[in-house]
């Protein structure tokens, strides 16, 4: 069965107002000059499938009933200032589904449709899950939300989590650094200078090191990192006055420790930033 819910919501940078369907209190003060009013519109759009697989193949240990569930919640953009973010809409859509539609709730819908353990099992919609305690049940979720902005960028996290039946479920992030400017994604070419990769890996070893209380990579072992398996990630976001290497459960460390943010200061790593970026951070700066 098809569930969608959509919500509005207003923001204003800056500054907030509250509109409804009421006149405009004629008593309320005028915004001040000095604040920049950046507007916002955003809908909260959300939806659900339920699954029960039949077939003999639909059972574990031939007793158990297998079900899946399917959610999308994505925090939509409709209106950013006066920019053009139809990359972002695009760049966000792509990542609930890997084959966009034409709109947001087309390619909600579609996502609806991939349901974990299709390719093994027989399915069938069904109106809900069944309370039960013998009962498998996989699930296949995304969640897209804005988690840091600024008046000249915006960075959203795309976060998808499943579970196929095995010991646990696994969560993944993805990120989408958006430009306001340029009006494109900030994607790891975009960002970094070319041949700069070793030498920003290093200030992500280091930067780990001060976050463990270490002076050695090996030393890194004893608080549950792989110093052997550490990579510079292609998943970053910006923040503040940093660059956030994200690193998912399993790339740098067992999956008891979830994922690990590296926040690395821009201005130690600016001699291997694009100029894109270094604009970004500096029109930061007070």
């Amino acid at each position: 069965m098809k569930h969608i819910h959509l919500y509005c919501a207003t923001l204003l940078a800056a500054a907030t107002t509250i509109t409804g369907c009421s006149k405009k209190n004629s008593n309320a003060p005028e915004s001040d000059s000095r604040i920049n009013n950046f507007q916002v519109v955003q809908t909260i759009k959300s939806a659900e499938r339920d699954y029960s697989y039949t077939g003999a193949n639909a059972v574990f240990n031939d007793s158990i009933p297998v079900y899946s569930k399917v959610s999308v919640t994505i925090q939509w953009p409709d209106k950013m200032g006066a920019f053009n973010i139809k990359p972002l809409q695009d760049s966000l859509m792509a990542a609930i589904y890997e084959s966009p539609k034409a709109s947001i709730d087309e390619t909600i819908l579609a996502a609806l449709e991939a349901p974990r353990g299709k390719d093994i099992y027989k399915m069938e919609p069904v109106d809900s899950i069944p309370t039960q305690k013998l009962a498998m049940t996989l699930y296949n979720d995304k969640i897209a939300s804005a988690v840091t902005f600024n008046p000249n960028f915006i960075v959203y996290q795309v976060m998808s989590s499943i579970y196929d039946g095995g010991a646990h479920g696994m969560s993944v992030s993805r990120f989408i650094n958006y430009d306001f400017d340029s009006a494109r994604v900030i994607t790891p070419e975009l960002a970094f200078r070319p041949g700069s990769d070793e030498k920003l890996l290093d200030a992500v070893k280091n930067q780990l090191m001060k976050m463990y209380g270490v002076s050695s990579l090996k030393d890194l072992n004893g608080k549950g990192v792989f110093s052997d398996q550490i990579f510079l990630s292609k998943e970053f976001y910006l923040q503040g006055y940093n660059i956030v290497f994200h690193y998912n459960p399993y790339d740098i460390a067992p999956y008891s420790t979830g994922s690990i943010d590296v926040p690395v200061p821009y201005y130690t790593i600016s001699e291997y930033l694009s100029p894109e970026v270094l604009r970004l951070f500096a029109s930061t700066e007070i």
